[in-house]
């Protein structure tokens, strides 16, 4: 395929949109080894929670993820989703069973151990707005949903898993940058900035088209264009 930047394998799109499709569908990649019941229930929880963080980037939000970057260390929150002024403390239940008060209990105590780390002594005169948010595929019982109410979180329940544009572009130059994959080393932390260019894609080949290049494969025409921004 012929870029601006270079020319980019066939092969290596079709070996990228075959890891990424089979990635989504199972939450691994491609193998032949079969995983244990807590390697799936594992990987299918990581899957939920990156769909959920691509819900709140697409309505303007920085994204933390903490549960993948810190699995049990998370202190009880999932992702860290930032907009001005506002801060929202996600926790993400890929569970068949419906949620129960405990669950709630632990949210609001890990909302209020962060709003502490967070603001210290001048909580108080914080103005951002710090709630607390449960997103679970499944159902929440309703004195679950009461307790919830009583400490200011709120709960969306049956948002199930479904498949979106988890090709991660970021810009380096006006017109070019590259891409991450979910299986890709830094994914998790590559913030997303919509006002300088950076965009999700469906499919490889779109990323490629756009000037987007994967680090992997393409690492000269990366360096093409960064030497290029440097030279401006």
């Amino acid at each position: 395929m012929r870029t601006e930047y270079g020319e980019v394998p066939e092969d290596d799109i079709a070996a990228l949109e075959y890891k990424l499709n089979w990635y989504l569908r199972y939450g691994k990649l491609p193998s032949l080894e079969r995983r244990s019941g807590e390697e799936a229930k594992r990987d299918y929880g990581v899957q939920y929670e990156r769909y959920i963080g691509y819900l709140f980037a697409s309505h303007g939000y920085s994204i933390e993820y903490r549960g993948l970057r810190d699995g049990l260390r998370d202190g009880g929150i999932d992702l860290v989703a930032c907009a001005p002024r506002k801060i929202r403390l996600v926790q993400c239940k890929r569970w068949q069973k419906p949620v129960d008060s405990d669950v709630i209990s632990r949210l609001h105590g890990a909302v209020e151990r962060f709003r502490w780390e967070k603001f210290g002594a001048k909580l108080d005169m914080c103005r951002t707005d710090v709630r607390g948010v449960l997103m679970t595929c499944g159902e929440v019982l309703p004195e679950a949903r009461v307790l919830a109410r009583h400490l200011g979180l709120l709960v969306q329940s049956r948002v199930a898993y479904q498949r979106y544009p988890s090709v991660k572009a970021q810009r380096i130059t006006a017109d070019a940058g590259r891409f991450l994959l979910p299986f890709t080393p830094g994914y998790d932390r590559m913030a997303m900035r919509f006002q300088n260019g950076d965009r999700f894609f469906w499919r490889v080949r779109e990323a490629v088209a756009a000037n987007f290049f994967y680090p992997q494969y393409h690492r000269e025409i990366l360096r093409k264009i960064r030497a290029g921004r440097k030279e401006r």
